[in-house]
């Protein structure tokens, strides 16, 4: 710390700090409105720190509040080990703060003053920390700015008022939102995916909801979560952020003008199309591009993703353009930032799953991250996969709020015949579903376009055997 910084005195009110302590010594009450709300660490004088948490201790057993056990307490070198000979609490500065208890107007403001002064310090010892860490040689700008923007979220929170709030006022908003789901013919709560059977289920998706989509290899979950992006931005006008750890940015883009364009992905790769004027393909791939131009969707494809940076882009990306949905492909190949693993990755994959739910409800809008699954689904007879099959960690089912699976029999087909019958069919499997019921929805896979649709609507347009 430098020594401008040394001379600065932090943010604090020591009147009102005493006057708080005091009024809980004279009506012990007071803890029963605060003690949920005001934390032993808002406190700037050290020896405040001590008395706030030896009164807290006290009160949680059930115990008086008052000098007599404060006094008792004192003796254990647990609240007074960080005390300076100096900042001893003894019968006298008891006293003295029973004294100031007549400054405080009420519990309530008080509590604010001293709440509002904590708000600063951190506010400058977040500041203080960033300047050291970028003093540093080993500092990671990435890891600094997200340690800061962590801390200061933190901060935030402690000015959410977190009180309990009467059944009338949510029985209200409850009435509110179902008459505006009503009058206004509002389907779903959450945003459409555009799969009307897989949103009946779902109800579409949902603010805060870690999404988990997992599939084997080459089953199409890049495809359907593309497909996702796609219908949510183009349909519903929403942000999608798109972080694909395995395709690049090229890839992902002709994949959305072949489903877009209807022109095979092959000749979207290759750029050979067709020469037969009725077709007018590369009239369709201009009308494709000009489309997708005004969607919503944001890509970007680094590799080796950390947790740290994915946090800090979506935030960035929430900030500047309400981004409704994130999507992330795929969870395993992004990595803890962190060497503390050592080699651990089931830990490792577990924090970050953990992460991607914290990030969820931090933006308050849905992830669907997308997931590998064992070979274990491999030897069994019946493929459909489980729960038990996703990887590395059984902390991703924990974290998830929903827990998707594709599934294409006809993969597993070694009939021709049978093969042929089931290649433009896919089950997509809901597993998991924490606010909603689970079940298993057909989808149509589209081969030629390497994506999904649904299926009456796909088999009338005979887009499935084309």
């Amino acid at each position: 710390m430098n020594e401008e910084f040394k001379s600065i005195t932090p943010p604090h009110n020591e009147d009102a700090e005493k006057a708080i302590l005091g009024s809980i010594l004279i009506n012990n009450k007071i803890l029963d409105e605060i003690a949920d709300r005001l934390k032993w660490e808002f406190f700037y004088d050290p020896r405040h720190q001590a008395l706030y948490r030896i009164m807290l201790d006290l009160w949680s057993q059930n115990h008086p509040v008052d000098m007599i056990y404060i006094q008792n307490a004192l003796k254990d070198s647990t609240y007074t080990k960080k005390l300076t000979p100096s900042e001893i609490i003894d019968q006298d500065y008891l006293l003295e703060i029973v004294a100031k208890s007549s400054l405080s107007g009420s519990a309530q403001s008080t509590f604010e003053v001293i709440k509002d002064k904590f708000l600063l310090r951190t506010v400058l010892q977040t500041g203080e920390m960033m300047r050291n860490m970028a003093l540093e040689s080993n500092g990671k700008p990435n890891e600094i700015l997200d340690e800061a923007q962590k801390k200061l979220f933190e901060a935030s929170l402690e000015n959410i008022d977190k009180n309990f709030v009467p059944l009338s006022t949510v029985l209200e908003n409850t009435f509110e939102r179902i008459s505006e789901l009503y009058h206004n013919k509002v389907e779903f709560r959450g945003i459409p995916t555009g799969f009307v059977d897989l949103d009946k289920i779902l109800g579409g998706l949902h603010k805060s909801d870690l999404v988990i989509l997992a599939a084997r290899p080459s089953m199409g979950k890049t495809a359907l979560a593309l497909e996702f992006a796609r219908r949510v931005a183009m349909q519903q006008q929403a942000g999608v952020a798109i972080f694909s750890l395995e395709m690049s940015k090229d890839q992902l883009v002709d994949r959305l003008i072949s489903v877009v364009s209807g022109i095979d992905s092959w000749k979207i790769r290759t750029g050979k199309f067709s020469e037969d004027p009725a077709q007018n393909e590369f009239i369709k791939l201009g009308n494709a591009i000009g489309q997708l131009d005004q969607a919503p969707i944001w890509i970007d494809d680094s590799g080796g993703l950390s947790i740290l940076e994915l946090r800090s882009k979506a935030r960035r990306l929430k900030s500047r353009h309400n981004i409704g949905v994130i999507i992330i492909d795929y969870l395993q190949l992004m990595n803890g930032g962190s060497s503390r693993y050592n080699g651990n990755r089931v830990q490792e994959v577990s924090d970050i799953s953990r992460g991607l739910k914290l990030l969820a409800k931090e933006l308050d809008i849905p992830i669907i991250a997308l997931s590998q699954l064992s070979r274990g689904v491999e030897g069994r007879d019946d493929k459909r996969p489980m729960l038990s099959d996703l990887r590395e960690s059984g902390s991703i089912e924990q974290d998830a709020d929903v827990v998707m699976f594709v599934h294409r029999e006809a993969m597993y087909e070694k009939d021709p015949e049978k093969r042929n019958q089931k290649e433009g069919l896919a089950d997509i499997l809901v597993s998991k579903h924490r606010n909603g019921s689970t079940g298993s929805v057909e989808l149509a896979w589209v081969k030629r376009l390497a994506t999904f649709e649904n299926l009456d609507g796909a088999k009338l347009s005979r887009r499935v055997n084309e």
